[in-house]
């Protein structure tokens, strides 16, 4: 992918002083060390070490509610402060990372097909409170900015989270 692909993809779901700032952290990670992911291939594990790591993956195929949850506020938090122009401080912080843990839980429930109870165990809260905080997501959908910022937080769970080589 190169980076007039990049602009595009920014472009397609980003306001455009969003996709600026996309650009900008694009251009300081690679100013700082570039691809940290290489192809290379990892040397081969001894066959006994094989067969104990497949045991262990067959035994816990799923990821932990708890990682998910993390990663979802991550991906959400990110994204919501790149469309912030406010300096994130004192009770406008704290107001706005509960919003940021309610579009966290919406999208776990939503687009990962995550019960309310897992939701809960996975933010340490309980399933009422991700009740509450999928209907206050729903609610605000209505407004045109906060329903396209929730649905490219949607986007991005569900490229995370999509096994390679299955579509949707």
């Amino acid at each position: 992918m190169t980076h007039s692909d990049d602009h595009g993809l920014t472009s397609l779901f980003c306001e455009p002083h969003v996709a600026l700032r996309l650009e900008q952290r694009v251009a300081d990670w690679s100013r700082r060390g570039g691809d940290v992911f290489s192809l290379d291939p990892s040397p081969r594990p001894n066959p006994g070490k094989l067969s104990r790591r497949a045991r262990r993956r067959r035994q816990r195929a799923e990821i932990s509610p708890r990682s998910v949850s993390t990663v979802v506020a991550k991906i959400a938090a990110e994204m919501m402060f790149l469309t912030s122009d406010e300096p994130q401080r004192g009770h406008n912080r704290r107001f706005i990372m509960s919003h940021v843990q309610q579009i966290a839980m919406y999208v776990c429930h939503v687009v990962l097909q995550m019960t309310m109870s897992e939701v809960g165990r996975g933010f340490g809260r309980d399933r009422s409170t991700v009740g509450h905080a999928c209907a206050r997501v729903e609610d605000r959908r209505d407004e045109a900015g906060f329903d396209r910022l929730v649905a490219a937080i949607e986007t991005v769970t569900s490229g995370v989270f999509t096994p390679i080589g299955r579509k949707g």
